[in-house]
């Protein structure tokens, strides 16, 4: 039986529960970005919460394949997490550990 609707809900493109949610598009998320050093995060973070007057630069990692405009080259870059560029690509999402862990009963 079909109804007054098309496939999917409320009239919408068919529902795909294959995909994960929506990564945005964030350099923190992209395979070709570094992470900075865990002390400069940990430096900037006590100085931003206010433990610690010695100011702190917020902190960057590197990328090799930063892309601004299409048809320009591609560049090596010191980015922060929230920056985003036109050569984005996901991590592959990381495997799930299992056997690592105790039950008390």
């Amino acid at each position: 039986m079909t109804g007054p609707f098309p496939s999917g809900h409320n009239g919408g493109p068919p529902l795909v529960d294959d995909e994960g949610p929506p990564v945005p598009r964030y350099c923190k998320y992209c395979r070709h970005w570094s992470p900075p050093s865990d002390g400069e995060v940990q430096a900037y973070e006590s100085f931003r919460l206010g433990l610690s007057r010695r100011r702190a630069k917020r902190p960057s990692g590197t990328c090799g394949c930063v892309l601004l405009q299409p048809g320009k080259p591609i560049a090596f870059a010191a980015t922060v997490d929230t920056f985003g560029c036109l050569n984005f690509s996901a991590k592959p999402p990381s495997p799930v550990q299992r056997g690592r862990s105790f039950v008390s009963l």
